[in-house]
């Protein structure tokens, strides 16, 4: 296989791949919409007066975290994000989301090299 070939191969694959996520989001969102979990996002502040568990939608997750469905979802199936399945529906605590986040600080890539940060 010559080089070209094998570069059009591997783009081919690529935009395969991308049009997968696209499909399996919109899937996803398509499930959600039927399982009626397509609730308002809500405030913080609303959040903290309900008391109570802080449990965050799938929808909530993403807005919080700034990604994609598709992105949360891979990460709650491989376990990276731990998640609570009530009914049909899934929750994620927010103080698991924030435990997460912590175990991804990089100050390598926030320009913060060489300070400790607790």
């Amino acid at each position: 296989m010559s080089e070209q070939q094998r570069y059009r191969l591997e783009q081919a694959f690529e935009e395969l791949r991308r049009a997968l996520e696209v499909a399996e989001s919109a899937l996803l969102e398509y499930e959600e919409t039927i399982r009626g979990e397509q609730a308002p996002v809500r405030s913080r502040q609303q959040q903290h007066q309900e008391g109570g568990l802080d449990l965050l939608s799938i929808p909530e997750v993403c807005q919080e975290l700034g990604m994609g469905k598709s992105w949360v979802y891979q990460r709650l199936r491989s376990g990276e994000i731990p998640s609570l399945k009530l009914g049909k529906n899934i929750k994620v605590r927010r103080e698991d989301l924030e435990e997460y986040l912590k175990n991804q600080y990089n100050p390598a890539s926030s320009g913060e090299e060489g300070k400790e940060h607790p």
